[in-house]
């Protein structure tokens, strides 16, 4: 179901996406635990809770799900190619 649009890719076209997305996933994450940090030391040093700070981390965590998701899913319909050669 959720394969079917991957299927029609080619192998080069599909290795690509897995690049990118890797790339994405680390910026993302990294964008996370920046913001966490900065959030622990600003309250550590008694200058409150930013909600901003926290919004842009939550924001970068929910886009990382579905991303890491289809990075699952281009994985797997490459590991099914090669299995089928």
């Amino acid at each position: 179901m959720g394969n079917d649009k991957y299927s029609n890719l080619t192998t080069k076209q599909l290795q690509n996406r897995k690049k990118y997305a890797s790339i994405l996933l680390v910026v993302l994450t990294f964008a996370v635990v920046l913001a966490g940090s900065v959030q622990v030391y600003n309250l550590v040093n008694g200058k409150g809770f930013i909600n901003t700070l926290f919004v842009s981390a939550a924001a970068c965590f929910v886009i990382f799900i579905p991303i890491y998701m289809g990075k699952k899913k281009i994985e797997e319909e490459l590991k099914n190619r090669a299995d089928s050669k």
